[in-house]
């Protein structure tokens, strides 16, 4: 089962190295992967990779009171879009400029603030690929 691959930015091949993660062939801004997500997935191809940039802009920009608000409408939006995401065999990586941390909660810290990713992704699985720590969970993101 195919879902969501979190990780920080300076593990991407261009920061990293041979080493790092090699970055899906399309990429788009976070934005603008809801926006397709809401008007439907027709025009997403079967089988595509994305990796998605931006969300921690997104998160930050909205403002510490109205962070918790925006996560939880991003996580309906994605959740929406589980089954369709599952059935065309997507991948996509979100990329994250901030460090990211799990605890009791899972968040990045971006620009000296706390965004919570929790609330979008809930607790993903963390697993090392080459030394490089991401975090998955599923499309319908109930983990």
């Amino acid at each position: 089962m195919k879902g969501y691959e979190i990780f920080e930015q300076k593990y991407l091949k261009d920061y990293f190295g041979e080493e790092g993660l090699a970055p899906y062939e399309n990429k788009i801004g976070f934005l603008d992967f809801l926006r397709e997500l809401k008007s439907g997935t027709q025009g997403i191809p079967s089988s595509s990779s994305f990796m998605v940039v931006g969300i921690d802009d997104v998160l930050y920009l909205a403002g510490r009171d109205e962070r918790k608000m925006l996560a939880l409408t991003i996580h309906k939006i994605l959740q929406s879009s589980a089954k369709v995401l599952d059935q065309k065999i997507i991948e996509v990586q979100i990329v994250c400029k901030g460090r990211l941390y799990k605890g009791e909660s899972f968040w990045s810290e971006y620009r000296g603030e706390k965004l919570p990713l929790d609330y979008i992704f809930g607790t993903p699985n963390k697993r090392d690929i080459r030394e490089c720590p991401v975090y998955s969970t599923g499309f319908n993101l109930s983990s």
